[in-house]
């Protein structure tokens, strides 16, 4: 009876090794030897002594126990290395605030939060995959006044620890009221329109808003205004457009934006019209200098005869020419100038700026125009100003050029004047007569070069 419970026992043993030994006839070495057969059969130098190597009985099972250990310390290595503790930052993440925002305003409250998470790798990756993280402060209960408070992070994977920078924070909760204020407009980026356009007025769909807060902070908003930004018109022509969506922002006294204002409405509808003004007027041409001594200027011609001014209406207004300034000093032959045509100061845009000038020259003679009667400029409207003498009051003019245009010359083209501007009490002044004319290619001279003028109060 022993004998055959032993023998049953051999069995069950010998079984059990010819398990283990068909695994690894299966899984290593037949894999292995189909492998090094493969790798024979693609040498074919010395595959006599590979064949050797391969028919002796124990080299498939060290080369598979070899092979199978390599495994085994690759893996784990791998394992240990997963399992090392190890930490990871998580900046910036946002703080989920609960609490009855239209009863109270909280002060001291961060935006965001740093999150350091430590623990295993493997955890850590699967914390940075999960990627639900929720940093959050419940207010609610609290009523006004200063409280510690802690904030909570959800920790989805509990294994890990985790430290929140800052956690813990002091706040401020105060009563919320609110009051009723007249918007203003700023507009914005009105130099990104096309430099013929203007704005010349805008609409909001309301002037009222309510804006909310703490009563210390609404104390110190100056100005709610409506920012009109023209550039998102893309106007190109005049008309009227709406701008949706208008942003509106409170201010201290100081011209910067207050944060944490409700404004209520949060934001307006603006109509902007857009207009282009504009006025045509000559371009005059203006020699500067003495032409050569016998020469005189015939005529002057030029490409661009009035230019189209683009301006504000207030500019416009007192605009009633452009000057265009050529050196003609010494000049005793016709010449041909390329100038620039300078904008205005105030101006936006003209149509033309560039003009290509012309100046005929011919031999000079002159005219004299007697008894022209002296004016006054630049007195102050308390006093009135007259000649000292018969003399005094009247000049006589030598006008020098060609002698068609003196011809065509009338007294009345010619003014000659005394600038009084200085004079702040009443006397008799010593002055220099000045002489200007209808025609720049003319120059003008008075033969009296000073006067005596007696000023009075009126």
């Amino acid at each position: 009876m022993m004998n055959k419970k032993n023998k049953t026992k051999e069995n069950f043993i010998v079984k059990i090794i010819k398990s283990i030994a068909s695994f690894f006839d299966k899984i290593l070495i037949t894999p292995i030897s189909k492998v090094a057969y493969a790798i024979k059969d693609k040498i074919s130098f010395r595959s006599g002594f590979i064949d050797k190597l391969l028919n002796k009985p124990n080299v498939l099972l060290y080369l598979s126990l070899i092979l199978a250990f390599t495994f085994f310390l690759s893996v784990q290595n791998n394992f240990i290395n997963f399992s090392d503790t190890k930490a990871i930052t998580m900046p910036n993440l946002p703080v989920e605030v609960e609490y009855n925002d239209e009863a109270y305003v909280v002060e001291g409250l961060p935006d965001k939060v740093n999150l350091v998470l430590t623990g295993k790798k493997s955890e850590l990756y699967l914390a940075e995959q999960y990627g639900d993280h929720k940093v959050s402060l419940d207010l609610t209960g609290l009523e006004a006044g200063t409280h510690k408070v802690t904030l909570d992070y959800n920790n989805p994977i509990r294994k890990l620890n985790y430290i929140l920078d800052p956690g813990t924070v002091t706040i401020m909760i105060y009563p919320k009221v609110s009051e009723v204020r007249t918007l203003s407009i700023d507009i914005i980026n009105t130099d990104k329109l096309n430099e013929t356009l203007v704005v010349s007025n805008v609409l909001l769909d309301r002037n009222d808003v309510i804006i909310k807060s703490y009563k210390e902070k609404l104390n110190t908003v100056a100005n709610v205004k409506a920012i009109v930004d023209v550039n998102t018109l893309n106007a190109t022509e005049s008309g009227t457009y709406t701008i949706d969506n208008v942003k509106l922002v409170a201010y201290d006294d100081k011209g910067k934006e207050i944060s944490g204002i409700e404004v209520v409405p949060n934001q307006v509808t603006a109509t902007v019209t857009i207009t282009s003004p504009s006025k045509t007027v000559p371009l005059r041409i203006v020699p500067v200098g003495e032409v050569r001594s016998g020469s005189a200027i015939s005529s002057i011609t030029s490409s661009v005869t009035n230019v189209t001014v683009y301006a504000d209406e207030t500019v416009l207004k007192d605009l009633n020419y452009i000057e265009v300034e050529i050196d003609v000093e010494g000049l005793s032959t016709n010449k041909t100038y390329q100038k620039v045509i300078n904008k205005p100061q105030g101006t936006r845009s003209i149509s033309d700026t560039s003009v290509t000038i012309n100046v005929t020259m011919e031999e000079e003679t002159s005219k004299d125009f007697e008894g022209l009667t002296v004016e006054t400029e630049g007195l102050n409207e308390k006093f009135k100003a007259s000649g000292a003498s018969a003399s005094d009051a009247q000049v006589t003019v030598t006008v020098k050029g060609v002698g068609s245009l003196l011809e065509s010359l009338e007294p009345t083209d010619i003014k000659a004047y005394v600038d009084l501007s200085s004079v702040t009490e009443p006397g008799v002044y010593t002055v220099p007569v000045y002489v200007t004319g209808s025609d720049v290619k003319l120059t003008y001279t008075s033969k009296t070069k000073q006067i005596n003028v007696v000023v009075q109060n009126k």
